[in-house]
């Protein structure tokens, strides 16, 4: 009779325990993305928000992807290093706010190389697997993408000319931008964006170069009101998981992330701050903003006062030993090919 209690006790165990574990099963795989932007960003409301949905569809409920915006957890010079060390699961931030540390990727930051957000992710995603797996070893790249070009965003006065530069206070993100501030007579304020709406209001900064998004995203248009289109450079941006926690996944999952990452995942990115461009020109207009278009020969005067921070950069990526001229080379010619 014991004997019969005894196995009767270890059924009804053995069936308690195979419930905890099918519930333990079918719980979602939470994972933590944390980015600096604000809501009302382009890249967080029509790049990560429905890219986190897509993920949640694609997994069958398995993976969740609850998003951490506006600096919640970390500044935006942090994030890299946030998803490198698992401190988030996710991470989406830019190259150049840790400048120095991606010697090639910042080729991509040269002036006056692209011209749409969509072109210039694409060739920037081929660019990572010819030349910068290595720079991005210690994490899982789900994605890099780019911005649209940016453009000078002046609070007071348009500058129309490279020598109505000279002595200007410009907040930048830093990287070869910088360099092209001092080549061009003004002043590099190296500042994060969520830092330049109230540098610019105070009169820390005359003007900030920026894609016309950020003058919706950012509220911009509320502190500039002069938008001079010189496409002057873009930037590299990321989008990266802690390494540990992509391959504690199983293969399944890990294919759900693979399949919504990638070229698709460039061009997703890109696409989406393209059309953004408009939410930022409409804010600007609003608000009484002037516009200012250059032609290919009125902007000549400007790629060739930053002519030499390109052979600058040759030169000094090359004495660490770096690849330099064949990646920039390698890079002109994919951003000829999808960005033309």
């Amino acid at each position: 009779m014991i004997g019969l209690i005894k196995q009767g006790g270890y059924a009804l165990l053995a069936f308690a325990l195979s419930g905890t574990l099918a519930v333990a099963q079918d719980k979602p795989i939470e994972l933590k993305l944390s980015h600096w932007l604000p809501l009302a960003h382009v890249n967080h409301q029509h790049v990560l928000v429905p890219w986190a949905a897509m993920v949640e569809k694609n997994s069958n409920g398995k993976l969740k992807i609850t998003i951490f915006p506006g600096s919640i957890l970390g500044k935006p010079a942090d994030h890299w290093d946030m998803a490198q060390n698992g401190i988030v699961d996710i991470a989406w931030g830019t190259h150049n706010y840790t400048a120095g540390r991606f010697p090639l990727t910042a080729a991509f930051d040269l002036p006056f190389q692209t011209k749409t957000a969509k072109g210039a992710s694409r060739a920037l995603w081929e660019y990572y697997v010819k030349h910068l797996e290595k720079e991005h070893a210690r994490v899982k790249v789900l994605w890099l993408q780019a911005p649209p070009p940016f453009h000078l965003q002046m609070a007071n006065k348009p500058v129309l000319k490279p020598e109505e530069f000279a002595g200007l206070r410009i907040r930048v993100g830093g990287g070869p931008v910088s360099d092209l501030v001092k080549a061009l007579g003004g002043v590099p304020v190296a500042l994060s964006v969520p830092e330049g709406y109230n540098a610019l209001e105070r009169g820390i900064v005359d003007g900030t170069i920026l894609p016309h998004e950020a003058l919706h995203g950012f509220k911009l248009a509320e502190v500039t009101k002069h938008h001079i289109e010189l496409r002057m450079f873009t930037t590299s941006q990321f989008l990266v998981m802690n390494l540990a926690k992509y391959n504690s996944l199983p293969p399944d999952l890990k294919k759900v992330l693979d399949e919504l990452g990638g070229a698709w995942g460039a061009e997703f990115a890109g696409a989406a701050w393209d059309k953004g461009e408009l939410s930022g020109v409409d804010a600007a207009n609003k608000a009484g903003g002037h516009f200012y278009k250059f032609t290919d020969d009125q902007l000549q005067p400007w790629r060739e006062k930053a002519a030499p921070i390109v052979e600058e950069w040759l030169k000094a990526t090359e004495s660490k030993g770096l690849p330099a001229k064949q990646a920039l080379g390698d890079l002109r010619a994919l951003i000829k090919q999808y960005d033309p």
